[in-house]
C-alpha cells in the first residue's frame, strides 16, 4: 500500500511491485488505478467483479515471456493513469467513461501474447495468423481474448451493467487502443495526431470533428504508454531493454532453430549491441513522438529522461559495453536490488 501511493509518480518502481505482489503487479496495481479514477462507479459495478477481472487477466498474460508479460502490462497502465492525470491537470478534458476505457485498455493490451512476434506468427503458420489472415494478428488477438474472457464469465464481466450503447461505445474504444498499439502503423497515427495537435504544423483544412481528435489523443495516449521505457528513470530503461532484448533473442533462437526468416537480425545474441538498438529505437521511434506528446501534455520529465538514456547508450556504445552481460555489469537488474538499498 505504501508503494501504490505513489502510483501515479513518473518514477514508480514497477519491479518493486512485481517483486513484492509475487507477479502479481496488474492485480494490485489494477485496482488501485480503478479506485484512483473512480471507475467502479463509472462502470456501475461491484469492486469484486473488478478484482476477478483483474486475476483473470493477468492470468492469460505468459509469465514465461521476459518482456510481455503482466509487469509490462501494469507498467502501461501506470503511465497511462500518469498521463490521464496530467491531461486532467491542464483541463485537457477526458471524461470519467474515457478514463475507465483507456485504463481497461492498458491492463488489456497484450494479453495472452506469445513472446513472438506478428511477423514471426505470420512466417511460421501459426493459427493466430490464419485466423487474422496475417492482418494485424497480435493486436486483433489481444483485442478479441479481452472480450471474450470478460464477456465468458459473469463473474468478471465490468461491462455487464451498462446499457447497449453505452458498451458498444467502451467496447469501440478499447478495441481501437487496443489496435493503436500496433507499430507498423506507428508513423501515420504520429503524422495524424501532429496535424491535428502539433504547434509547429499548421491545422489542416479539412476540419476534425470533436470525436476524431478524441480518438486521435487516446490512440497517442496508449502508443506512448506502450513504448515509455526509454522515457523512464535509466535504472528502469535498462532493466526493459534487458527483458525486450532476451524475449527477441529467444525469437531469433528459435527462428534459427526452425529455419524460418529471421524477423530482426540485429537481435541475435552473439552479435547484439544492446546500446545500438536503443539508440536507433529512441531515434527513430521515440524522440518525435515523445516531443509531440509533450508539447500536447506538457510532460518535461518525459524529455528529460529521454535524453539522459540516450546519453547513456551513446557512451555505454563508445566504451563497448554492448551484450547484457556487458550491461548487467555495469547496471545490476533492479529486481535483484535489495529493498533496503531502494526506496
Amino acid at each position: 500500500m505504501e508503494l501504490l501511493e505513489e502510483s501515479l509518480s513518473w518514477d514508480f518502481d514497477i519491479f518493486k511491485l512485481e517483486e513484492i505482489t509475487d507477479y502479481h503487479p496488474l492485480l494490485y496495481l489494477g485496482m488501485e488505478m480503478f479506485r484512483r479514477f473512480d471507475v467502479f462507479a463509472t462502470l456501475n459495478i461491484d469492486e469484486n467483479v473488478c478484482k476477478a477481472w483483474l486475476a483473470v487477466i493477468e492470468a492469460h498474460y505468459h509469465k514465461s515471456n521476459t518482456y510481455h508479460n503482466s509487469t509490462h502490462a501494469a507498467d502501461v497502465m501506470q503511465a497511462t493513469g500518469a498521463f490521464i492525470t496530467q491531461l486532467a491537470n491542464r483541463e485537457l478534458v477526458m471524461d470519467r467513461m474515457d478514463e475507465a476505457t483507456a485504463l481497461i485498455a492498458a491492463a488489456a493490451h497484450d494479453v495472452d501474447h506469445p513472446g513472438r512476434s506478428s511477423a514471426f506468427l505470420s512466417n511460421s503458420n501459426s493459427p493466430l495468423a490464419i485466423l487474422y489472415n496475417d492482418l494485424t494478428v497480435l493486436e486483433s488477438h489481444h483485442a478479441a481474448i479481452t472480450f471474450k474472457l470478460t464477456l465468458g464469465d459473469d463473474k468478471i464481466n465490468i461491462f455487464k451493467n451498462l446499457d447497449k450503447e453505452t458498451y458498444k461505445s467502451a467496447r469501440s474504444t478499447i478495441i481501437d487502443m487496443i489496435l493503436a498499439t500496433e507499430m507498423t502503423r506507428h508513423f501515420e497515427h504520429l503524422a495524424k495526431f501532429v496535424s491535428v495537435f502539433g504547434s509547429e504544423v499548421e491545422p489542416r483544412e479539412l476540419v476534425q470533428t470533436e470525436e476524431e481528435t478524441s480518438i486521435l489523443m487516446r490512440r497517442m495516449l496508449i502508443k506512448v504508454a506502450d513504448v515509455s521505457n526509454p522515457a523512464r528513470p535509466m535504472q528502469y530503461c535498462i532493466e526493459w531493454a534487458r527483458r525486450i532484448a532476451e524475449e527477441y533473442f529467444m525469437q531469433t533462437d528459435e527462428e534459427k532453430q526452425r529455419h524460418l526468416p529471421i524477423v530482426m537480425p540485429m537481435f541475435d545474441r552473439a552479435t547484439c549491441s544492446i546500446p545500438k538498438s536503443q539508440i536507433g529505437f529512441i531515434e527513430f521511434i521515440i524522440q518525435d513522438m515523445m516531443h509531440a506528446w509533450d508539447s500536447f501534455i506538457d510532460m518535461p520529465q518525459l524529455i528529460t529522461c529521454m535524453q539522459i538514456n540516450y546519453s547513456q547508450w551513446k557512451k555505454y556504445d563508445e566504451q563497448g559495453v554492448n551484450t547484457l552481460a556487458d550491461i548487467m555489469a555495469k547496471q545490476p537488474p533492479v529486481g535483484l536490488i535489495k529493498p533496503s538499498n531502494s526506496k
